[in-house]
């Protein structure tokens, strides 16, 4: 490559310095690099679909089974393993006669808000029925968004719940099926008791369980968080009779086949290529076999890939990519604030120094797990707490013994905590 090809003129341009030059050639080979690199198929962040979304029909498949006998769904698994995406997928292609729509309803701050957002859902889910549309256009109002997210009519407050409760009987003369896929309704839980609404909250349980039990042939849930539901219900209400109706269905991280078909699946055609030996140490590092954590290292290693140019990875990029990984907290400082976001300060402290312990001493026993509930006065709790932990993804217990599901969590906390006395 000469200066010719680079500015387009037949002559050298003395004024120009070395370096100069010497960057412009430098810049121009890595964008044309760029232009022939191809990433891994994957998505971080923002939930995955298209393109992006890596179908599991057995989850799919468990959940309509449920919910095609009337049954309500609830998803029972760990963060970031991959809920939302099945939840919109699941949307998208509905069996016969059954139409669902999917929503995140984390933003929902009052009762009133909730059931228009219900009634909103009902009615476009009902609007995917070709037949449907003109009933739909005979029963509209005319509606605005107030400024409080609140919908209203025209110089009156429509009365959402009362609307649902006509609706309900309607869907039902009309024998189709609709699904809501809410995501995030603990949120909406834990908002409306954290600022003092637990009226409002216990009763929306009580109006969602009764729609459940008296609609479920035409109208379900399949519902989901990030944080579990019953740990919410039961430290506010007391009970979880409530919940008692739900179905769970169980939302694992993937298994070691389906993680390496994962690998293959993200990788195929990426300009960096993962051998069987690859894969099995990069799956090593990461043990818990969520998404998200494949994800984070793939990521990374084609990041560093790009920057050198270097197509063909060893074991020592993949331990740089873990390492790297760990450090840029921002990856799972959100997993020690939700302890302190869904638990009160002193059952929080207590969960963190359960989890530091852990980092620091690989398991914990149940003894050891007694005394540090006496340490924090938690021995009549305790139990719940730790459950609470290992159903959110933190821990896992194996042989009467805790410990991280993942090494990603372990090393984010034990760097957190670097120094730690165990005494």
């Amino acid at each position: 490559m000469n200066l010719k090809n680079i500015f387009g003129y037949g002559f050298v341009v003395k004024s120009f310095s070395y370096k100069f030059v010497v960057k412009i050639i430098n810049n121009e080979i890595v964008a044309k690099m760029k232009q022939t690199w191809i990433s891994p198929r994957i998505i971080i962040g923002p939930t995955a679909t298209g393109d992006y979304y890596y179908h599991r029909p057995n989850i799919a498949e468990a959940i309509w089974s449920e919910v095609l006998k009337g049954s309500h769904v609830l998803i029972a698994a760990p963060r970031r393993v991959g809920k939302s995406s099945v939840m919109i997928y699941m949307a998208d292609h509905c069996p016969e006669n059954t139409k669902g729509i999917f929503k995140v309803i984390q933003g929902v701050t009052s009762d009133e808000q909730f059931y228009a957002f219900i009634y909103d859902l009902m009615r476009d889910c009902l609007g995917k029925f070709q037949k449907m549309a003109e009933w739909l256009k005979e029963d509209a109002d005319l509606r605005k968004i107030g400024p409080s997210g609140i919908e209203l009519g025209e110089g009156r407050k429509i009365d959402y719940l009362k609307k649902i409760k006509k609706l309900l009987p309607k869907i039902a003369s009309k024998k189709v099926k609709i699904v809501l896929f809410l995501d995030e309704l603990p949120e909406v839980l834990h908002y409306l008791y954290t600022y003092n609404k637990k009226e409002q909250a216990s009763a929306l349980l009580d109006n969602l369980r009764g729609w459940r039990l008296n609609w479920r042939e035409n109208f379900n849930f399949v519902l989901a968080g990030s944080v579990g539901i019953h740990h919410i219900v039961q430290k506010h209400e007391g009970r979880t009779a409530d919940l008692n109706d739900l179905r769970e269905v169980v939302f694992e991280a993937f298994t070691i086949e389906e993680a390496y078909d994962y690998v293959g699946w993200a990788t195929k055609n990426a300009s960096v290529q993962y051998d069987d030996t690859l894969k099995k140490y990069l799956l090593s590092k990461i043990n818990f076999y969520l998404p998200y954590f494949i994800n984070l290292m793939l990521d990374e290693i084609d990041k560093s890939a790009v920057r050198t140019n270097n197509r063909n990875i060893t074991t020592q990029d993949i331990d740089t990519a873990f390492e790297q990984n760990v450090k840029h907290s921002d990856h799972f400082k959100e997993w020690k604030a939700r302890l302190y976001d869904y638990f009160a300060r002193d059952d929080a402290d207590f969960l963190n120094e359960v989890l530091t312990y852990l980092s620091h001493k690989e398991t914990i026993n149940k003894r050891k797990l007694y005394d540090l509930a006496i340490k924090h006065n938690k021995q009549n709790s305790y139990v719940d707490l730790v459950d609470g932990l290992e159903t959110d993804g933190y821990i896992i217990e194996q042989a009467d013994n805790y410990v991280f599901v993942s090494p990603f969590l372990q090393a984010y906390w034990k760097r957190q905590n670097e120094y730690y006395d165990a005494r």
